[in-house]
């Protein structure tokens, strides 16, 4: 099997780039032949079977290298949705928080300046 780091992926379209560690050559994917269990990500090294395409070099059966794959641990559990909106909620409100500090500034500045 042939190793190389995905160069690109689009997930909209549903297919990327792997080029490979040995030749430079770039490697066509499409996410059917994805057999890993995370996401597929730029950067992420992989091996996978090359093969000739009447459109050039392709990959399949792309698989992420164990030292690359960051499977979480059996003790620890990925936030559930609920946390992640908790959390983005948590953030919005602070940005709405820093936004009043900096108005208020900004127009203590102003009443400074006209009352002088």
């Amino acid at each position: 099997m042939a190793q190389g780091i995905i160069k690109r992926y689009d997930f909209r379209k549903g297919f990327g780039f792997i080029a490979d560690d040995k030749s430079g050559e770039d490697f066509f994917f499409h996410k059917s032949e994805w057999q890993g269990d995370g996401p597929i990500r730029k950067g992420l090294a992989v091996k996978f079977i090359d093969k000739e395409s009447e459109k050039g070099p392709q990959a399949e059966s792309v698989i992420p290298l164990e030292a690359d794959s960051k499977k979480p641990s059996s003790n620890t559990k990925p936030a559930s949705l609920e946390d992640r909106v908790a959390s983005l909620e948590s953030s919005v409100a602070t940005g709405k928080i820093l936004s009043l500090l900096a108005l208020t500034g900004v127009i203590a500045l102003a009443v400074e300046k006209f009352v002088l």
